[in-house]
């Protein structure tokens, strides 16, 4: 049974810095890799969000002044069918300044707070005593158990995947999980969320917010995969749905340097 899917690109004029775009890459390129038929779409400032026409969102960072210039516009034109389809399942992927945008508030390093886009139930704020400098350096952290359990699932045929993501962050905010939401990992090395350092991201139901830049798809194959075989389960929830394995020489070989070098 041939397979397709829909990944829709948020804001990409606006929220496109440190290389987040190469996430859609991958996604893209690991799709035709598997046979999956996949259509790219952006979907801009002034257009309207109708829910059910995506199966994957991405939005990714941006500096202060493109997040707050998206705001309004989200929720005038976009938040009712957007926050539908993730409460339906919909999987949606948010990165840095991407991600601190998905919650109810961010503030701003001139003092101003900013109402979120009110995707999941986080806040983020500007540093504390505790943390005066940015959050800049290597991340890596461990998945959850269950995520990690999930993961080893989602192949055809058995194959090793490590516990580990690994990314570079760079951020001044600091962000804060409420209730219903859980972490994503568990951080081993870099700050995460907070400089409390103790753990990185955030997923309600299939909804994933990271401070992982650009690197974050390419240097984790099984993550974009993961993404993937969710979108997939929830668009053919009658086929049970297994991958190839590709093999992923050099996205494991950039992983694993990583891990090595600063774990």
């Amino acid at each position: 049974m041939p397979y397709a899917l829909t990944i829709t690109h948020l804001y990409p004029d606006h929220l496109n810095l440190y290389g987040d775009t190469g996430n859609l890459i991958v996604l893209r390129r690991r799709c035709q890799w598997l046979g999956i038929d996949c259509t790219v779409k952006s979907l801009t400032m002034g257009e309207v969000a109708h829910s059910g026409q995506t199966d994957l969102y991405f939005m990714g960072g941006g500096q202060d002044t493109d997040q707050v210039a998206v705001v309004n516009d989200f929720h005038q034109l976009k938040y009712e069918a957007i926050r539908a389809d993730t409460e339906a399942g919909v999987v949606f992927l948010g990165v840095c300044g991407g991600y601190q945008l998905m919650g109810h508030t961010f503030l701003m390093g001139n003092g101003d707070e900013t109402r979120g886009l009110g995707i999941i139930n986080v806040s983020t704020r500007a540093p504390g005593t505790d943390v005066k400098q940015r959050c800049i350096g290597n991340l890596i952290v461990e998945l959850d158990a269950t995520t990690y359990a999930a993961m080893q699932t989602m192949y055809a045929t058995p194959r090793a995947i490590p516990r580990t993501l690994v990314g570079f962050e760079n951020h001044s905010g600091q962000t804060h999980l409420g209730d219903g939401v859980e972490p994503l990992a568990k951080t081993i090395a870099g700050f995460g969320n907070n400089g409390a350092a103790e753990y990185e991201g955030a997923r309600y139901k299939n909804v994933f917010g990271s401070y992982m830049h650009g690197s974050l798809l390419p240097k984790n194959p099984h993550f974009a995969d993961y993404l993937l075989w969710l979108a997939l389960g929830r668009k053919y929830p009658e086929t049970p749905i297994a991958l190839a394995a590709l093999p992923d020489t050099e996205e494991w070989a950039a992983h694993d340097y990583v891990v090595q070098r600063y774990g």
